[in-house]
């Protein structure tokens, strides 16, 4: 017979196993006395992964609700396996190859885990809270992410991003306290390019919702035409082309935690051709006590096209 006393599983990339193996083992005339010899066995065993993360980064999806997870999958066995995430992604992995994968996030709402020990104003015990409120994180982005490998007729399992993400993904994740959503006549505009007329009014609409626990504001803000000439140069001399209804300059009053505000504006094109809106936030004292990450607004494509005869 034998117990099995001790296991120990750190985290990391790779896995060990030790364990203590009891042996109680007699025979012959001993036995029958009721002898017996006892014996304990050591075993350490490293378990590498088939799958692991070499590298784990972020980049801005077109939705400000949205983001691009990118994980670099390294293949480590001798075959050849995909890897497929919840969302449809698929990657095909050859023996000891190594691709980068990217996955299209909705961002995360964190308000039901644990406050940071900088929010509740405590030091004691504030790494253990902070590394407890990360693993919390790290948890629920990985049962959402839901990755998988396999290897044809084989085997299957899991791949993991516990452990990985730093708090500078962490901060890319998740829903900035202010979220901002910009509208062309009435339509959301962050997914798909904005139809309009040459010589139509386009109406122009800002909106804020305030998630913070504090009241924002107010803000001033600019909307600015260009042009991309898909070339790195961008055209911002569109007195021309575009012109606007009254001023340029959009107003934000204070906004009360959970509240939400609107301003409006005009927007006329006189040409066809494709344009894009940037968004600025004048600098004063309501902007800068708050940090850049609150400040994300959709890019803005609007087509201009022939006016109706």
């Amino acid at each position: 017979m034998f117990k099995l006393l001790e296991v120990t599983r750190p985290r990391s990339q790779g896995q060990t196993l030790e364990a203590i193996l009891n042996f109680k083992y007699s025979g012959g005339p001993g036995h029958v006395e009721g002898y017996y010899r006892s014996l304990a066995l050591g075993l350490h065993v490293e378990v590498e992964p088939s799958v692991f993360f070499t590298r784990v980064s972020t980049l801005p999806a077109t939705s400000t609700r949205q983001c691009h997870l990118l994980l670099d999958v390294f293949n480590s066995t001798e075959h050849e396996l995909t890897v497929s995430a919840r969302s449809n992604e698929e990657l095909i992995l050859h023996a000891g190859e190594c691709q980068r994968m990217a996955i299209q996030v909705d961002k995360f709402n964190f308000e039901s885990f644990p406050e940071s020990p900088e929010e509740k104003g405590q030091s004691a015990n504030s790494k253990q809270l902070e590394e407890e409120r990360q693993e919390a994180r790290g948890l629920e982005i990985n049962s959402k992410l839901g990755i998988h490998w396999t290897i044809i007729s084989f085997r299957t399992g899991e791949a993991s991003v516990e452990g990985l993400l730093n708090q500078l993904v962490l901060g890319h994740l998740q829903l900035a306290p202010l979220l901002w959503d910009v509208l062309v006549d009435g339509q959301p505009c962050d997914h798909e390019a904005a139809a309009c007329r040459v010589g139509d009014p386009v109406r122009l609409e800002v909106r804020l919702t305030n998630r913070s626990p504090r009241s924002v504001g107010p803000f001033a803000l600019s909307v600015v035409p260009f042009q991309d000439h898909q070339n790195g140069v961008h055209n911002y001399d569109l007195h021309h082309a575009v012109s606007f209804v009254g001023s340029g300059t959009f107003y934000l009053d204070k906004v009360p935690p959970s509240g939400q505000a609107a301003c409006l504006g005009a927007l006329l094109f006189l040409y066809t051709g494709d344009f894009f809106l940037h968004v600025r936030f004048h600098e004063d004292s309501s902007s800068k006590e708050l940090p850049p990450s609150w400040f994300c607004l959709p890019s803005v494509h609007v087509r201009a096209l022939e006016a109706q005869a």
